[in-house]
C-alpha cells in the first residue's frame, strides 16, 4: 500500500510538471498516455528525477509502473533518455542509488588533465620537467561542468533526418481541407494514415517521406493536387538509438540517445578521451567501416562543426590512441601539449598555442628530441618554422627577449624632469643635463656621480661637480646604461626634533628650527591643561661633549617658571626635551563606597589622606536603628580587612589602622538574633540566640547525623571571620557563639576511613601518659 501511494506521489509530480509545459487545461491520472516527454524543460525533468530519489522508487520498477499506467513505452524511453542526456543516472546506468548512498558519490569530472609521466630514473633537463606539467590541449573541455552539450529538442525538424521505426510524425493539413494526424513509425517501417492507408517511410529523410505522404494523402485530400491545400509534416517525440563507444574514452560502453543526438553529444556524455586518447583521430564507425575521421581540433581551434555528424542507430565511436604529442611552452599564449598530425610544421603548433606573446624572440625555436641513446637540442631558425616538421615527444622552447636596453640612460635625483632617456650620438652629460631642463634649488651642488657598467661587467664609479658640467667644463661622455644622480641638499641635514611631553593638550614631536623658544612649542602643543604645574617646566638638553673621555654626564637639566610669562627668552636646541609635571595637590583621592544598614549609602569622595572608617560612617549619616556595628566588614580589593569599628581609641597606631583608601568598601550588616545551623544536621534551622554554648545549638538542631564529621565544624560570624572546632590533647575546644552567628557542620568523606595503626596508637598512649603525670603534678 505505501509502495503505490509514492508511485502515484510521483506520477502526480511529473504530470503537473507536464502541464505547466503543454499548457493543458486539465490533466489527471486517466491522460498520462498523452505526455510528451520532449515537450518538457531540463528544469522539470531534473525536477521529476529528484522527486523519483526521494520517494524511494527504484528506477527500473518506476518505468514499468509508468507503462502499466498508460505513458507509452516510447515515452518512458525517451525519459530514460532525457536522464541520461542530463547526467542525473550516471550515463544510462539503470542502477539506482539511495539517497544516502548517492550524497557520498562525487559525480563531478576531475578538472586535472595534465599528463601523469613516469618518474625517470635518470636527470631530465628543466626544460623537459617544466613539460610534464603542462596540460593536455583539449582535454579541460570535457570536464567543465557549465557546458552542456545536449540535442536541442526544440529546433526545427532537420530535413536531412532520416525517419526510423519509433519516430512520430506529426501530419498537419491545411488549405482547403483543415486536420492534423500523429502517428508512430511501425517497426516495419510503415506509417500508418486515416483514411488514407499504409506508407513505407523507414530510412527515408524528411523531404523524400513527406514526398511519399502527399502522393498516398492526394486520394483523400484532391487539393494537394493544385495547391489549394498543403501538407506540412514534421517531427514530434524521436526515436531512441543505441551507440557504442571504445577505446580510450573515459567511460566507454553502450549508450542509448535520442535520435538528434551528434557525435559531440556522445563524446561529452562519455567524459571525454583519456590522458592517452586522440583528439584528432575519432572515428565513426556506420555498418562496420569507417564512415568518418574527425578532428575534434577544427573545433576547439575555429568552432567548425564539420566533425559534429548525426548519430544513427548502432553506430560505433572509436577513440584511438594518440599518435603524436609535442610540448610548447615559453613565450607563447597557450603553453600545453598538442596533438599533431602527420605533416604538421612547427609553425602549426605555434598557431594551436595562440601564437607568440609580446615578449617572445621569435627568431628562434628551441626544440628538444629524444634519440635512441639520449636527448638532442636543435636550434631552428624563423625561416625554417614552415619546414620543420616536430617528431612525437618534442619539447619546444620559445624564449624572451632579453632585459636590457641598447640605448638608455637614467638621471635620477634633484632635476626638473628625471627618468630614462635615450642616448644619441655623442651626448654628453650636460647635454642631458639640457634636456632635463637644469637643476633645482635644492640640488646639492658640490658633487654628483654616475653609476656605468662597462663592456666587461665591471662596475665604474663617476663623480662630478654639478656647477662645473652646467658651465660647460670637464663635461662627461655618456655610455648606455648609464644611471646618473643628482643628491638634494636635505640628504646630508640630519632631521632635528624637540619634544614636548607631560600635561600640555597635545604632546607632540615638533621639526626644529632656529629661532623656537619654549613659549612657541608649548602654543603648538595646544598650551597647558588644568592640571600643569606652570611653575615647574623642566627643559632636558644634551650635553655635547667632544671629549674623548667617557663623560658621567650627558643630559643637563633645568626648570623654567612661566607663570609670568619668562619662557619668551629661552631658546631652545635640537632634541630638547620639554616636560611640563602636575600639579602636586591638583588629583582626586578617589571614592570609598559606604553600604549596608547607614542612612545615607553611597560612594565617599576621600577628602583627606588620614580619613578613618568612622568618619565615613558618619557622612553617611550614621548606622540606622537596624545596623550592626560589631559586625561591620571593610573590604580592600576583594580581600576582607579585619577592622574592629568599635574602636574609638585615639591612639596614632590604631588610628592608623583606621584609614580607608580610595576603593575600599564598608558594610554594615543588619543585627540577627538568631543562629543558623546547617550541614550535617538532624533539623538544620535558625534557632534563636539566648547565650548558649556551640553544642546547646547543635542539640537544638537535632543533633548531628551519622555522617556528620563534627571535628571539622566551624562558626562563621557576621562580621565574615571563621572560627572553627579546635583540639587541646583528645579534648574539643568549641568556639563562643555569638548572635548571627551560622554553625556549619560538615560530613565526612565516604573515601576516608577510620583506621588506627601502631603510630595512632602510639600517640594516643604518648598523650595518656602525659596528661596522668600532669595530673599526678598538680596533686602535689
Amino acid at each position: 500500500m505505501r509502495f503505490s501511494k509514492l508511485l502515484l506521489y510521483f506520477l502526480f509530480i511529473f504530470l503537473v510538471a507536464a502541464q505547466s509545459s503543454n499548457g493543458q487545461s486539465s490533466i489527471s491520472l486517466n491522460n498520462i498516455q498523452n505526455i510528451k516527454v520532449s515537450e518538457l524543460s531540463d528544469e522539470q525533468v531534473t525536477q521529476v528525477w529528484k522527486k523519483l530519489q526521494d520517494s524511494g522508487i527504484p528506477e527500473d520498477q518506476a518505468y514499468k509502473l509508468m507503462e502499466q499506467k498508460g505513458l507509452p513505452a516510447g515515452e518512458v524511453q525517451a525519459l530514460k533518455d532525457r536522464f541520461t542526456l542530463l547526467g542525473l543516472n550516471k550515463k544510462g546506468s539503470l542502477k539506482t542509488t539511495s539517497k544516502s548512498e548517492k550524497e557520498k558519490i562525487d559525480f563531478s569530472r576531475d578538472a586535472d588533465t595534465s599528463v601523469s609521466r613516469p618518474a625517470p630514473t635518470l636527470k631530465t633537463s628543466p626544460t623537459a620537467q617544466n613539460a610534464t606539467k603542462l596540460p593536455v590541449f583539449g582535454m579541460d573541455f570535457f570536464s567543465q561542468r557549465t557546458v552542456k552539450f545536449e540535442p536541442n529538442f526544440n529546433a526545427a525538424t532537420p530535413k536531412s533526418y532520416v525517419i526510423g521505426p519509433g519516430d512520430e510524425l506529426i501530419l498537419l493539413v491545411t488549405g482547403l481541407n483543415e486536420s492534423s494526424v500523429r502517428s508512430k513509425v511501425t517497426p516495419e517501417g510503415n506509417l500508418q494514415i486515416p483514411y488514407a492507408g499504409i506508407v513505407y517511410v523507414n530510412g527515408y529523410t524528411i523531404e523524400q517521406a513527406t514526398a511519399a505522404i502527399r502522393s498516398k494523402m492526394t486520394k483523400i485530400y484532391p487539393g494537394l493536387r493544385n495547391g489549394q491545400t498543403q501538407l506540412n509534416v514534421t517531427l514530434g517525440n524521436t526515436r531512441s538509438i543505441r551507440i557504442t563507444i571504445v577505446g580510450e574514452a573515459q567511460t566507454p560502453g553502450t549508450y542509448t540517445l535520442s535520435s538528434l543526438s551528434t557525435v559531440f553529444n556522445a563524446l561529452y556524455n562519455s567524459g571525454g578521451p583519456t590522458a592517452n586518447g586522440s583528439l584528432r583521430y575519432i572515428e565513426l564507425i556506420r555498418n562496420n567501416r569507417v564512415y568518418k575521421t574527425i578532428d575534434f581540433y577544427s573545433f576547439l581551434q575555429y568552432g567548425l562543426m564539420e566533425g559534429n555528424i548525426r548519430l544513427e542507430d548502432q553506430d560505433v565511436l572509436r577513440i584511438p590512441v594518440y599518435r603524436k604529442r609535442v610540448s610548447i611552452l615559453g613565450e607563447v599564449k597557450k603553453p600545453a601539449i598538442y596533438e599533431l598530425k602527420d605533416g604538421e610544421q612547427l609553425d602549426d603548433l605555434i598557431k594551436y598555442a595562440g601564437g607568440f606573446t609580446d615578449l617572445a624572440y621569435k627568431g628562434i625555436a628551441k626544440v628538444e628530441q629524444i634519440n635512441d641513446l639520449e636527448r638532442d637540442v636543435k636550434d631552428v631558425p624563423v625561416n625554417l618554422f614552415g619546414n620543420f616538421v616536430p617528431r612525437n615527444g618534442d619539447v619546444v622552447t620559445i624564449g624572451a627577449i632579453t632585459n636590457r636596453y641598447a640605448n638608455r640612460i637614467v638621471l635620477e635625483g634633484a632635476v626638473y624632469r628625471p627618468g630614462p632617456y635615450e642616448l644619441t650620438a655623442g651626448l654628453t652629460l650636460s647635454g642631458l643635463l639640457n634636456l632635463a631642463k637644469g637643476l633645482k634649488p635644492e640640488a646639492y651642488t658640490n658633487r654628483g656621480y654616475i653609476k656605468r657598467t662597462l663592456p666587461d661587467l665591471q662596475k665604474q664609479f663617476i663623480s662630478f661637480n654639478p656647477l662645473e658640467i652646467a658651465a660647460g667644463r670637464n663635461d662627461v661622455p655618456l655610455m648606455r646604461e648609464d644611471t646618473v644622480v643628482i643628491q638634494e641638499k636635505s640628504t646630508f641635514i640630519a632631521e632635528q626634533t624637540v619634544t614636548v611631553n607631560g600635561h600640555v593638550r597635545t604632546p607632540s614631536k615638533f621639526v626644529y628650527r632656529k629661532g623656537m623658544t619654549l613659549a612657541d612649542v608649548i602654543a603648538m602643543a595646544g598650551g597647558f591643561d588644568e592640571r600643569a604645574a606652570v611653575h615647574h617646566v623642566e627643559v632636558s638638553r644634551i650635553i655635547k661633549n667632544e671629549q674623548d673621555s667617557v663623560a658621567n654626564q650627558l643630559v643637563k637639566t633645568f626648570t623654567v617658571d612661566m607663570t609670568e610669562g619668562s619662557a619668551d627668552n629661552v631658546l631652545l636646541e635640537p632634541m630638547d626635551y620639554v616636560y611640563v609635571q602636575r600639579l602636586v595637590n591638583y588629583h582626586t583621592l578617589g571614592n570609598v563606597s559606604v553600604r549596608g544598614e547607614v542612612l545615607f549609602p553611597g560612594d565617599y569622595p576621600v577628602q583627606r589622606r588620614d580619613e578613618t572608617a568612622q568618619e565615613f560612617l558618619k557622612r553617611a549619616g550614621g548606622l540606622t536603628p537596624y545596623g550592626s556595628l560589631p559586625n561591620a566588614q571593610v573590604f580592600r580589593n576583594g580581600v576582607r580587612v579585619n577592622l574592629d569599628l568599635t574602636n574609638e581609641s585615639t591612639d596614632p597606631k590604631i588610628r592608623e589602622t583606621m584609614i580607608l583608601l580610595a576603593g575600599d568598601s564598608i558594610f554594615i550588616p543588619r543585627q540577627n538574633v538568631f543562629v543558623e545551623v546547617t550541614g550535617a544536621v538532624n533539623n538544620p534551622q535558625l534557632v534563636n540566640y539566648d547565650g548558649g554554648r556551640f553544642k546547646y545549638y547543635i542539640n537544638a538542631a537535632g543533633g548531628v547525623t551519622s555522617h556528620a564529621r563534627l571535628k571539622g565544624a566551624y562558626i562563621k560570624y557576621p562580621d565574615g571571620l571563621n572560627r572553627p572546632v579546635r583540639r587541646f590533647l583528645v579534648f574539643r575546644v568549641y568556639p563562643k557563639v555569638k548572635p548571627g552567628s551560622k554553625i556549619i557542620v560538615p560530613e565526612k568523606d565516604p573515601e576516608v576511613k577510620f583506621r588506627l595503626g601502631v603510630g595512632d596508637f602510639a600517640s594516643i598512649a604518648s598523650a595518656l601518659t602525659a596528661l596522668i603525670g600532669l595530673i599526678a603534678i598538680l596533686k602535689k
